[in-house]
């Protein structure tokens, strides 16, 4: 009596739980078996009907699907301090293509990023557009205000021709033109240029005095009296 093995609840417990498992196992074993015979009879049926029937040349051919294995059936918990006894099933060992299929995901995955930040590079080339469309018409608008603005030999023009036959100095002539028109100031080899053409031009005299060179715009010539006033003038006759 003192060799026999004494049995605790926990231990018995433990035991019902590895016989239900144990049983568990064989009928789903028995069922997927019964289910494994049925797909495997189907599969032969199928075969021989693919093979009397007649295909294309060039067609791919048709591949048969892998066998279906059975599912592992869980093992029970086992509740207590003997919980820690249970063996725990193993972790499968991924399959000899899992790798390459996750390399393959990562690549394709990459070459998405890629393509998605190309089209980066289309604002700037508008970017650019916009800036040489702005430039130009920049450029634009200064040439019509250009054209629209008076020409320095005009401005002189309207200012010597205030004072008709007064010579003055290029200094002179300067100075009224920073008064008048401070914006369009200049230098004085400038306004010398200027006053020269419209000397060519019979615009403008030129005369040179001692050294010193002065501009004077010409007096307008006094229109002729006309005719019919020339005879109201005049002394009627006397009466014989």
């Amino acid at each position: 009596m003192a060799n026999e093995p004494v049995s605790t609840p926990i231990q018995n417990e433990y035991t019902n739980h590895l016989a239900a498992a144990l049983a568990a196992n064989q009928s789903e074993q028995a069922v997927l078996t019964g289910r494994l015979n049925k797909l495997q009879g189907d599969e032969k049926w199928l075969a021989a009907a693919l093979a009397d029937t007649p295909q294309d040349v060039g067609a791919e051919p048709v591949l048969s699907p892998a066998p279906v294995q059975p599912a592992a059936s869980p093992l029970p918990t086992v509740d207590g301090p003997d919980a820690a006894a249970v063996p725990l099933p193993r972790a499968e060992k991924p399959a000899d293509g899992a790798a390459p299929a996750k390399k393959a995901t990562a690549a394709k995955t990459a070459t998405a990023k890629k393509a998605a930040v190309k089209p980066a590079a289309a604002p700037a080339k508008k970017t650019t557009a916009k800036k040489a469309a702005t430039k130009k018409t920049a450029a634009a608008v200064a040439e019509e205000t250009a054209k629209a603005e008076p020409t320095l030999g005009k401005l002189l023009g309207a200012i010597l021709s205030q004072q008709p036959g007064e010579p003055k100095k290029v200094s002179e002539i300067q100075s009224e033109l920073e008064a008048a028109h401070p914006e369009r100031a200049t230098s004085v080899q400038t306004i010398r240029n200027a006053l020269q053409r419209l000397v060519e031009k019979d615009e403008l005299e030129r005369v040179s005095q001692q050294g010193t060179v002065f501009y004077t715009w010409p007096v307008p010539e006094a229109a002729p009296a006309p005719a019919d006033e020339t005879k109201a003038e005049e002394p009627a006759p006397a009466a014989v």
